[in-house]
């Protein structure tokens, strides 16, 4: 699931200054509307550490000294996954496949998430380390075509309610 929040509308540039009626700047026309995108985390997310962590995201992309080139250099017209953006798609780096790869990639990140004080140290020490218990680093070529044991790790770890 995606959930996008426009930041802007086209031919809404009124809103602004009807929501706030005490500001009396000049409201900017911006031809380009901007979004904030937010692909939602799987049901075994823990729903409080993942609000947690949008909220540090936004403030360590707010406080970013180079935030506009960043976002500069990682914007995409169109979609990615398309033929036209096969070169374009081979510059970004992959997501960690694994909870082994995912735990590697908090701990060289774990500064950003404990500079607020949101994420103490401790909580970041057990996250790295159930994320490693799970010992998954290529599970996925180790159980390619093996049906029996793709089904137990289903049953062990997949829970619809």
């Amino acid at each position: 699931v995606v959930i996008r929040v426009p930041l802007g509308w086209i031919g809404a540039d009124g809103m602004t200054r009807d929501a706030n009626p005490a500001e009396k700047g000049h409201v900017r026309d911006r031809p380009s509307k901007q979004t904030f995108e937010y692909r939602v985390a799987d049901g075994s997310a823990d729903l409080y550490l993942t609000v947690a962590g949008l909220i540090v995201a936004s403030l360590h992309g707010i406080e970013m000294p180079d935030a506009l080139e960043a976002a500069e250099r990682l914007y995409v017209s169109g979609n990615i996954f398309s033929p036209a953006f096969k070169e374009r798609l081979a510059e970004f780096r992959q997501l960690p496949a694994s909870c082994v790869e995912s735990a590697g990639a908090l701990e060289a990140k774990r500064a950003i998430f404990e500079k607020y004080g949101i994420f103490p140290p401790g909580m970041i020490d057990s996250r790295i380390a159930a994320l490693k218990a799970f010992d998954d680093l290529g599970l996925s070529e180790r159980l390619y075509g093996n049906k029996e044991a793709i089904r137990e790790l289903v049953n062990k770890f997949l829970h619809v309610a």
